[in-house]
């Protein structure tokens, strides 16, 4: 079976228009009650079993096999009506041999024993010679990092359309100057089954919840965009009117606001960057912490492990285990428990994050950040929830204590040179700051620097750590992760203005 949507439709003037809605949702459940039973299945354990000892059967010193199924809904809303409903479901297994530092890997969109068997011959055609010790398979015992009350696929394509229509509602309430609103909503139920040489059996339920809503605000000749984009690995639940309309009017403000914007300032200046900085130290130190990189010696912060690297006032972390965060899990995709892990600790750099293959060649344990796209791909370093700790200092403060300079509290896009930590980020919200005082909107501002450099300059860091949801890509594979950051002081960056 190819790997493409089960079931695929598109409404046209509103989800009632549907053809049969009703059975395409009883064939998506059918087939998702099958694909649970294959889950839970008291045989799986065993038949991987003897999947892994197919795969060393040519020599080797690892093998893992894992399975995935994902069920899928998505549904798109623009000028008021529902655009597209999408129903997808896949399905599939992959095997992995690692001998000396070689990888072989190989996968099927299947479950099936025969199938599984197959792709380990492939994978292993890697390894000839050597043997590895294959431990009993032990099942993992259970965590609740993540937890769901109802799954998304019980819950009705139409319950899930009313939602989005009041986001729509809300945002365009919000102000007349709301002229466009699109609202996409994304969700899924992902079973995980992984099983090591090393004797690691485990199996992990994970939902996700995705809301984008996207709006335009016009007054005279001015535009301005706002979004918003929430997260999380929750049930249905996660998706109540308050979180609706928070996330909606939230939307709309930042477009309405930013019509008053000036032109931004540029030159070097302190810069207070908000609650939704996170983003920019996942992408501008974050990578250059990730085992793969530090092993290539394409990181700044290779061999570095107890220097200072930042100011005193900074800690980072990398947090997999925060109950329900877009970036967590119970295991990841190599089956290593998630867990915290202090990157860099009041300015020192602590260590790495790394998988079970840069554990190898470091002689360490991985910090379970081995993750992977799907089946169809091999597990690499990965961040989770990635964060700056906050401080002691209330975020008001931060900005009282700065005579004059930017505040950074929404942004977009950028780009990041891993090997150096140079960055350019755009900020989509922000505003000056005069004589301790947040004053006018500005637009068109990006931030230019070099991540280790920043990390030295934070000289104030606020008490009110957000966390905002994200989409990662890295070697082609794209990951779900979250980003956090308290109210922070740059104490000098270049800003790229456009007045």
């Amino acid at each position: 079976m190819k790997r493409r949507d089960f079931l695929r439709v598109t409404a046209k003037g509103g989800i009632f228009a549907l053809a049969s809605p009703a059975i395409l949702e009883m064939l998506l459940r059918e087939e998702s009650r099958a694909q649970a039973a294959a889950f839970t299945s008291a045989d799986l354990q065993s038949m991987l079993g003897r999947v892994i000892e197919r795969a060393l059967a040519n020599g080797g010193q690892f093998a893992d096999v894992y399975l995935e199924e994902v069920v899928r809904t998505g549904i798109d809303l623009a000028d008021g009506k529902i655009t597209s409903v999408d129903y997808g479901i896949d399905k599939g297994g992959g095997v992995r041999v690692m001998s000396d530092w070689k990888t072989g890997y190989a996968y099927c969109d299947s479950w099936d024993e025969e199938q599984l068997d197959r792709v380990a011959g492939v994978a292993a055609e890697i390894s000839r010679g050597g043997s590895a010790l294959i431990a009993a398979l032990t099942a993992g015992s259970p965590r609740q990092v993540i937890s769901y009350r109802t799954s998304p696929d019980d819950v009705e394509a139409a319950q899930k359309a009313e939602a989005v229509a009041l986001a729509d509602k809300i945002a365009r309430e919000y102000d007349p100057a709301i002229k466009q609103v699109r609202v996409s909503y994304r969700d899924e139920m992902r079973r995980i089954v992984v099983a090591t040489s090393d004797g690691a059996f485990v199996r992990q339920e994970i939902p996700l919840i995705w809301l984008e809503i996207d709006t335009l605000a016009e007054r005279g000749d001015r535009r301005h965009p706002g979004y918003v984009r929430q997260s999380k690995k929750m049930g249905f639940e996660y998706v109540d009117r308050a979180f609706i309309e928070q996330s909606a009017r939230e939307a709309a403000r930042q477009a309405v606001v930013m019509l008053d914007a000036v032109d931004a300032p540029s030159g070097e200046m302190p810069v207070v960057v908000g609650t939704g900085g996170g983003v920019v130290f996942h992408e501008a130190v974050g990578h250059g912490l990730e085992g793969d990189a530090v092993e290539r010696k394409t990181s700044f912060f290779a061999g570095l492990v107890g220097t200072k690297v930042a100011s005193d006032i900074v800690t980072l972390v990398d947090d997999g285990s925060i109950p329900d965060y877009r970036g967590s899990y119970d295991f990841d995709d190599e089956g290593t428990p998630s867990r915290k892990s202090t990157l860099i600790e009041a300015g020192e750099l602590k260590g790495y994050m790394l998988d079970l293959a840069t554990a190898r060649k470091t002689a360490a344990n991985s910090t379970g950040n081995g993750r992977r796209q799907s089946y169809m791909y091999y597990p690499i370093v990965r961040m989770t929830n990635t964060y700056v700790a906050a401080g002691t200092t209330a975020p008001e403060e931060v900005i009282a204590a700065t005579e004059r300079g930017l505040y950074a509290k929404r942004f977009g896009g950028g780009e990041v040179d891993t090997a150096t930590g140079n960055f350019t980020f755009a900020v989509r919200e922000a505003y000056l700051i005069e004589k301790g005082k947040l004053t006018t909107p500005v637009r068109g501002a990006t931030l230019i620097g070099n991540g280790p450099e920043i990390l030295k300059r934070i000289d104030m860091v606020g008490n009110d750590l957000e966390f905002w949801p994200g989409t990662c890509g890295k070697a082609d594979q794209w990951a779900p992760i979250t980003s956090g950051s308290p109210t922070l002081r740059i104490s000098s960056i270049v800003v790229g203005g456009t007045a």
